[in-house]
């Protein structure tokens, strides 16, 4: 039987890489066919791309398709070249993470030698393609030291491109870990590197010009998609109607599956008219039906609607499609559309059904598979929890308000940590930059200086009967040259001032965030502790003492929980007023163990 049985696994992986093989060398065929001497066409050549992407491809077909691919290479054009090249890296995304951490490293790395026409806007796709593995990982942390390198990097370059890339990768993690406020800023900064006005945007996919009007465009879209779940609907619908509208008029050609994030924002808002007319405009748009990750989120959208509408059985059909979708193209949780989630509404579903055990079921699956993607998780607990409130099961309810509980002071240590490093990020790279700017223009006063002295001495031996002349002249280019040398002082000092009043700015956020976190969990312990107290009034009402001191033992401890935040917060507050207490100077005896516990505690 074990002699069998491995050689069924056998066939069946040789099967498999038959299989694997021969997709391969249909997709080499059906490439070499599109190949002409003068031009591709390239509607068949994305066609061909689409197929790759859907592929699981190990080191010999991958060989095989770079080759295939660098036929297309005319002189130093290697544009379709890295076309497959980048087709490559998104069939890698989906299948081995950390191999396509190596293979997009290592194509943007060559890319810094490539004469090919826009390099830089081909280097920058690969860039902020190395994102998802990161994202889609337990390598968040990894891809937040990557990219925060890279931005020091280039700052130091005064790169936009790059700078526009990162700022962009980076406010894409932040919502990941649910830092929306991190997301939203970084989103905003990576924007500030965009012309809105530029027309250089390449007509190609997927190698648009990063911080032309284009990707500008886009930027707009995403800080509409982080408002929406923020719940801020009406700024989320402010923004994503930037691209949207450009899109309604003809100005820009992918943009539909932002009517998706519109059609939400409606659904919240109660405005159930616009809704279908939104869905609509996503499910039938020609580019969408070649993103199936845009179509899950927008049947996931359709299946919500339905739902509240009260159209069951149509909600049911839809979200069995999404997942028929997810499994043919293995989409991700983390989907470059947005979260991809349709065990979160099959469970709405339920709970309208009054099917409830059976929703937190769906529940309990999700949350396994949504993983890092916390805001989800922390959604997906608190309705658990609802639930089994709802049901009266109190101990369940306990559990599932526990494990929300736990999330949330992990989302809030993130906050800390996370916040501190972009911080340090930018204070390091401002440093810089004013160092810099020093070091400019000390060599610019010495270079006046230096060739203002040669001219003088020249001037002498040249023209010694006007000695008399040129002392006057001296004098009034000195004069000049103070003037120049105060203005550049005055400027440094501007550029310190702009930078304490900076840092200041990030010192205020922190020091009002740090009140506000302790103050969250005051609140949500004194919610807990309100429905606890209810409850225990029901169990002396049953005669349950047993019950009831349990339920007051519960209540005791999340007291002193509260006490315990509450003394958080005395204790920032005791700190600033510490910190920002006036000094006379004079020296006074210290505590030195106290001393150094606060200096190591702080650092």
């Amino acid at each position: 039987m074990l002699k069998l049985l491995f050689a069924f696994l056998l066939c069946s992986f040789l099967q498999s890489l038959y299989a694997q093989q021969s997709k391969v060398d249909s997709i080499v065929r059906m490439l070499e066919k599109i190949r002409e001497p003068k031009e591709v066409d390239s509607t068949r050549f994305a066609d061909v791309m689409r197929q790759i992407e859907k592929s699981t491809l190990n080191d010999t077909s991958i060989a095989q398709l770079e080759r295939t691919g660098d036929r297309f290479n005319n002189g130093m054009d290697e544009y379709w070249s890295y076309r497959v090249k980048f087709s490559i890296l998104n069939s890698l995304i989906t299948t081995d993470k950390n191999k396509a951490l190596d293979y997009g490293k290592y194509n943007f790395e060559a890319l810094k030698k490539s004469k090919t026409p826009d390099a830089a806007f081909i280097r920058a796709a690969f860039l902020i393609q190395l994102r998802l593995p990161y994202r889609n990982s337990n390598m968040l942390n990894e891809g937040f030291q990557y990219f925060n390198e890279k931005l020091k990097e280039y700052k130091l370059k005064n790169d936009s491109i790059g700078l526009a890339d990162c700022y962009y990768v980076l406010g894409g993690f932040y919502r990941t870990t649910g830092l929306l406020d991190q997301g939203i800023y970084n989103m905003k900064k990576s924007t500030s590197y965009m012309d809105a006005d530029s027309k250089n945007d390449k007509a190609v996919s997927p190698f648009a010009n990063p911080v032309g009007r284009q990707n500008w465009l886009n930027n707009n879209g995403v800080v509409g998609i982080y408002y929406l779940q923020k719940e801020e609907y009406e700024e989320s619908i402010k923004y994503t109607s930037i691209p949207f509208n450009e899109f309604r008029s003809g100005k820009l050609k992918t943009a539909a599956n932002y009517s998706t994030y519109l059609a939400y924002a409606n659904l919240m808002l109660g405005r159930l008219d616009s809704v279908e007319h939104y869905l609509d405009l996503a499910l039938t748009d020609k580019d969408n039906q070649h993103a199936p990750d845009n179509l899950v989120l927008a049947l996931q959208v359709k299946a919500l609607y339905k739902i509240k509408t009260g159209a069951f059985e149509q909600a049911e059909l839809i979200l069995r499609q999404c997942w028929q979708l997810i499994e043919e193209n293995n989409i991700q949780v983390n989907a470059r559309a947005g979260t991809i989630a349709p065990d979160y509404y099959l469970a709405l579903l339920r709970i309208q059904q009054n099917k409830k055990n059976e929703a937190i079921e769906l529940l309990t699956k999700d949350i396994a598979r949504l993983k890092n993607v916390r805001l989800d998780v922390l959604r997906d607990y608190k309705l658990m929890a609802e639930i089994y409130e709802n049901t009266g099961n109190t101990q369940k309810a306990k559990q599932a308000y526990k494990s929300f509980i736990s999330l949330q002071d992990s989302l809030l240590a993130d906050q800390n940590k996370y916040r501190s490093l972009s911080f340090e990020t930018e204070q390091e790279m401002n440093d810089k930059e004013l160092s810099i700017t020093k070091l400019q223009s000390e060599n610019k006063i010495s270079a006046i200086t230096k060739n203002f002295t040669i001219g003088i001495a020249a001037l002498i031996l040249l023209l010694g009967a006007v000695v008399y002349y040129r002392f006057k002249s001296k004098q009034k280019a000195n004069k000049i040259l103070e003037k120049t040398v105060d203005n550049l002082k005055s400027t440094q000092s501007q550029l310190i001032q702009s930078e304490k009043m900076a840092s200041l700015g990030e010192l205020t956020a922190g020091i009002a965030h740090e009140i506000q976190n302790p103050l969250n969990f005051m609140n949500n312990f004194s919610e807990v502790n309100k429905e606890l107290l209810e409850e225990m009034k029901d169990e002396l009402d049953k005669g349950n003492i047993p019950e009831a001191k349990t339920i007051a033992d519960d209540v005791i401890k999340n007291e002193e929980k509260i006490n315990h935040h509450g003394k958080r917060a005395d204790a920032i507050v005791k700190g600033m007023l510490q910190h920002s207490r006036s000094s006379s100077g004079v020296k006074e005896p210290t505590d030195i163990n106290a001393l150094c516990d606060e200096y190591l505690r702080l650092s």
